[in-house]
């Protein structure tokens, strides 16, 4: 097994982590409805979630390349799964009350 960089395993770590939250967020809000739990896309959420716990099934410190390359392609790929979060608008400038005359 080729060792990788400890800074990229981190990085890595961070992104899959990262994923992995936003999947279960997702498939919870769809969860709360009885059709949207049974839908194709809450079955890819799970079927993801289930791949990257077979990935790191060895735990994080037994990645190395192989396991490194599956896991960026499974960041790629589950990458329109999740709900994107709502951008808000931005906040309307306050004015200085000490610069009104």
């Amino acid at each position: 097994m080729e060792p990788i960089h400890h800074e990229h395993k981190k990085e890595l770590h961070e992104r899959v982590t990262e994923r992995c939250t936003q999947l279960k967020t997702t498939l919870q809000r769809l969860q709360t409805d009885a059709h949207d739990a049974k839908s194709e896309r809450a079955r890819a959420i799970e079927g993801a979630l289930a791949a990257v716990e077979t990935h790191l099934s060895g735990g994080w410190e037994a990645i190395g390349a192989t396991e490194t390359a599956e896991l960026a392609r499974w960041i790629e790929s589950s990458r329109f799964l999740f709900d994107e979060p709502a951008v808000l608008p931005a906040p309307a400038p306050v004015a200085d009350e000490s610069t009104k005359s």
